[in-house]
């Protein structure tokens, strides 16, 4: 009897969360990323490049262009801001470190664009490019201390 009531619950649950989940656009990759961040590639960009570069120049007041990262030192440990790499062109932003071992990045493709987690068990770049300074997790101080 439990069981019945158990999915009657989980069913009522369901179809309360598909009555009110939000209106949400249809939109490609650099759609979604345009209204997201104001990202627009100029025709024939490879996106990913140009979309990870125009992150990293809004995070970091930079001027860094597409692939210019090429030579620079992969490092081992991720940072906020950094660029994720697996080689052969293939690269992310890291959006933020969640552990040592698991990052949240973003990738544009033309179909979409990804925002996903990776763990040094699944999906774990070769390393990472750090184009800024390096940045912590934690929150900058509010201001709001007492002076002694």
């Amino acid at each position: 009897m439990t069981r019945w009531i158990a999915l009657l619950v989980l069913a009522a649950v369901g179809a309360t969360m598909l009555l009110t989940w939000p209106e949400v656009d249809d939109e490609t990759g650099p759609e979604k990323a345009h209204s997201l961040y104001g990202f627009t590639c100029p025709p024939h960009c490879d996106l990913g490049p140009a979309y990870v570069a125009f992150r990293v120049n809004k995070l970091f007041a930079a001027r860094t262009d597409p692939g210019q990262w090429a030579d620079k030192r992969l490092a081992r440990k991720p940072s906020i801001g950094a660029i994720a790499s697996w080689g052969d062109g293939r690269v992310a932003f890291v959006e933020q470190v969640l552990s040592p071992d698991a990052v949240e990045v973003t990738e544009l493709t033309p179909e979409r664009l990804t925002r996903r987690t990776v763990t040094r068990g699944h999906g774990w770049p070769r390393g990472f490019i750090l184009i800024g300074p390096p940045t912590s997790d934690k929150p900058a101080p509010t201001g709001e201390g007492t002076l002694i």
